[in-house]
């Protein structure tokens, strides 16, 4: 059986934490509950992004307080970004910065917020920590395989997307993500939830081809 290499750094005890991250997670909900109705960046994707850090961090190693506090908190900002255009990165950030000062916890904001502000794709900023590190691979597994498919289609449905726009966001980002995972071990499991997507772009490629009306006048004047 592997040994969990995960710690706890800002807690005195496994009850400790579990009381406040129990009460972190009420806190979150709540947020979702009030502002979010996103289906492809909803409460659901929260809580497999934070179990999937859990898994990692047993396999890895890491401060499984910040990782689970910013796992936590990484997209409760998505419904402010939507009003605003501010990144939603930073507005997570600055809801759990509030919400840590306020259960006195101020010696976990710097690692919390560093990992939740660099967690999204198109910013491009590299996690200081390796707790960042694992969130950010976290969140972008989330994006692959057959629950990365049903987001996608969700995201496109939400932002009336067409097939062309769905498929250049798979070979935009979807598809280059396991090329840009910081673990080797998450790297494997990308490649493998990449194969899902490959097969399903490939089949969107074709079809809209066959969509294109143009396409069928060509083949009645033949």
């Amino acid at each position: 059986m592997r040994k969990s290499r995960t710690k706890l750094n800002h807690f005195n005890s496994i009850q400790e934490f579990q009381k406040f991250i129990t009460e972190t997670y009420q806190f979150v909900k709540n947020k979702f509950i009030e502002n979010n109705h996103s289906q492809s960046h909803s409460l659901e994707h929260t809580i497999r992004v934070t179990n999937t850090c859990l898994t990692l961090a047993q396999r890895l190693g890491a401060k499984i307080d910040i990782l689970l506090t910013a796992a936590l908190f990484h997209d409760v900002g998505r419904a402010e970004e939507e009003k605003t255009g501010q990144n939603h990165a930073e507005i997570s950030a600055e809801i759990a910065e509030d919400y840590l000062r306020n259960q006195g916890k101020q010696d976990m904001v710097n690692e919390v917020c560093d990992a939740i502000i660099s967690h999204r794709f198109s910013v491009k900023t590299e996690p200081k920590f390796k707790e960042g590190k694992i969130l950010k691979d976290a969140d972008a597994l989330d994006a692959l395989g057959t629950i990365g498919l049903y987001r996608v289609v969700s995201y496109s449905a939400e932002r009336n997307v067409d097939m062309q726009g769905t498929n250049k966001h798979f070979h935009d980002k979807l598809l280059v993500l396991s090329s840009l995972m910081h673990f080797k071990f998450s790297r494997k499991l990308a490649e493998k939830k990449s194969k899902i997507l490959i097969s399903f772009s490939n089949g969107l490629e074709r079809n809209i081809d066959k969509s294109k009306f143009e396409k069928l006048l060509q083949r009645l004047e033949k």
